[in-house]
């Protein structure tokens, strides 16, 4: 069974998970025993995520993908099911692993954040 993480928030003692639509469908099929791990993590940043989504769009115009196309097509490449739930540090990673990919597989150059981040 693949691991399952969902973002959440815990305020005055009760735990919120963010997306509960998704963790409902996600154990809707589960039987047995199972343990609920938290971990304390700082979820990608809104930086990140503003170079990443401006990687999808050269990728997406390169390739002739819409922008969400190109997301799902990223999200498959790296078998990851959810780039929302991935931690600052795990976010990086894996826009460094999708920088390298675009050069090395695509020839494609995605230029310094600093550059089309603006």
């Amino acid at each position: 069974m693949p691991r399952l993480r969902f973002p959440c928030s815990i305020k005055n003692g009760k735990m919120f998970i963010l997306d509960r639509e998704g963790f409902n469908r996600a154990i809707s099929n589960l039987d047995g025993d199972y343990y609920l791990e938290l971990k304390e993590t700082k979820v990608r940043s809104s930086q990140q995520n503003n170079y990443y989504w401006n990687i999808v769009r050269i990728l997406a115009d390169e390739l002739g993908y819409t922008e969400r196309e190109m997301h799902e097509t990223i999200k498959n490449h790296f078998s990851i099911q959810s780039t929302k739930t991935l931690s600052t540090k795990e976010f990086g990673d894996f826009i460094e692993k999708l920088i390298r990919m675009c050069a090395i597989e695509l020839d494609v150059v995605i230029p310094d954040p600093t550059t089309i981040c603006q």
